[in-house]
């Protein structure tokens, strides 16, 4: 007989709609797929009178407090912008009942900024955990005791599972599913909801070019836009110091105190990660390899495969 597992969502006022519904939508289809109740899916408050979302849906739910938890259940925390992720960080209720859920339950973990709320309940202590990347840094600086890994989709420690933005709880709701009831499940399910059929847990969050973005100040924003557009050609850390009329040696000093990486460093990263962009849009991987300035294909497959943790084969049959 097939074993039915339940999957328990922790909400709260202001919770994120779409980390709970992702990743119910992907347990929702294993039972139609499968033709089975593989999963019965519940969502829990601490006053059991609902959760007003993000988007202003108002969730059904049960109390948190008369759960009894089994060895059948996965328990996971959902996230919220910060104001109401801080207020459900103050609500006794929700750590408590994570705790006592550890201790029986199959799984649990968070999906997005959830995963601060598990440490608040002191879930993280001595783990490996991440979350949505703009708060990697302050969950790694609250939570010392814990490996934030800073580009993971999802991260699998023991029975701690944590995932990354909105869609990676997806991604992450999908390994479940695959470690519950193996890889055809999981590709069909994928393929009903129109996601990716794996995308691996170490697969980067966001593109170096977003990274760049978002730390560059003013003075950069220019040498990384025309970065961009000459990624096929070779490019000096001079040229790059000339480009901004800085002498070579106070631009690599400046530039790796922002970017915490070689000018080199970051332009190969550049290139690999547009590499990405074109094999999603079907260029051929030996053509890809020339566009970005790899002067051999073999050369550009072990830089992709040692950055991705994949190789550009399977990275161009993931998204064929």
């Amino acid at each position: 007989m097939t074993k039915c597992r339940r999957m328990i969502f922790i909400a709260y006022k202001g919770v994120e709609l779409l980390d709970v519904a992702g990743p119910a939508a992907v347990f929702s289809a294993a039972n139609a797929i499968s033709g089975k109740t593989l999963y019965n899916t519940k969502i829990a408050t601490p006053c059991g009178d609902g959760a007003l979302t993000s988007s202003g849906l108002l969730l059904a739910s049960e109390n948190l407090e008369t759960i009894k938890f089994t060895a059948l259940d996965t328990v996971l925390v959902v996230g919220a912008y910060k104001q109401q992720l801080v207020e459900a960080m103050k609500n006794k209720v929700i750590p408590q009942a994570l705790q006592a859920a550890s201790k029986k339950v199959e799984r649990y973990g968070s999906v997005c900024t959830g995963a601060f709320v598990l440490g608040v309940a002191g879930l993280l202590e001595g783990k490996h955990a991440t979350t949505h990347w703009a708060g990697r840094e302050q969950l790694a600086a609250i939570y010392k005791g814990t490996v934030v890994d800073t580009n993971a989709l999802y991260v699998r420690d023991g029975k701690l599972w944590t995932s990354a933005g909105v869609a990676a709880g997806i991604d992450m709701a999908l390994a479940i599913v695959e470690t519950d009831h193996g890889t055809r499940l999981k590709s069909s399910i994928a393929k009903q909801l129109v996601v990716y059929s794996h995308r691996p847990g170490y697969q980067s969050q966001f593109s170096e070019l977003l990274v760049a973005q978002i730390k560059a100040d003013e003075r950069y924003s220019a040498l990384i836009d025309w970065l961009s557009t000459r990624l096929d050609k070779p490019t000096k850390v001079s040229e790059m110091a000339n480009f901004l009329g800085m002498s070579e040696r106070s631009f690599y000093r400046h530039f790796t105190e922002t970017f915490n990486q070689t000018p080199s460093k970051f332009v190969e990263r550049l290139k690999l990660d547009t590499s990405r962009n074109l094999i999603e849009a079907g260029q051929p991987i030996n053509s890809v390899a020339s566009s970005v300035g790899f002067r051999s294909e073999s050369a550009f497959r072990s830089a992709f495969k040692a950055q991705f943790g994949i190789t550009p084969t399977l990275y161009a049959q993931i998204h064929s």
